[in-house]
Order: C-alpha cells, then sequence, then structure tokens
C-alpha cells in the first residue's frame, strides 16, 4: 500500500495482527506510547474512546534513528 491514499479493505484486520499497541486504552485528550519496531510499512490507526464518533487527530512520530519516507 506504499504510498496509496485508498481506505484498507474489510478484512485488512483478518489476514495482519497488530505488531504494537497501546497498553492501556483510556479516555484521554493525550496518549503516550514508546514502540520498538523493525524497518517497514506500517499503519497507524487513531481511534476515539467512543464508538462511531468522529474526531481530529494530531499525530506525531518520533524515531531514534535515521529513517526515510516518501
Amino acid at each position: 500500500m506504499k504510498g496509496n491514499q485508498q481506505q484498507l479493505p474489510k478484512d485488512f484486520f483478518l489476514y495482519n495482527a497488530s505488531t504494537a499497541r497501546c497498553k492501556s486504552y483510556v479516555n484521554m485528550r493525550e496518549v503516550t506510547e514508546r514502540f520498538c519496531l523493525k524497518p517497514g510499512e506500517y499503519v497507524i490507526i487513531p481511534s476515539t474512546f467512543d464508538p462511531h464518533k468522529e474526531s481530529e487527530f494530531l499525530l506525531r512520530v518520533f524515531s531514534e534513528s535515521r529513517s526515510t519516507s516518501e
């Protein structure tokens, strides 16, 4: 899906296991988590605490080593 801005297929999560997730799912304005991931492509999916509720998100991703993005 590199560079592809289409929606994920409905069965995406049936065939792709979660690589990392927050330890606790809490109703807070800010959630911070640290992960050690192997180089590769990842999908980050922000969500609201309440089901079926839409909102805006600010997502910041930091890397300790040099990385490239397209």
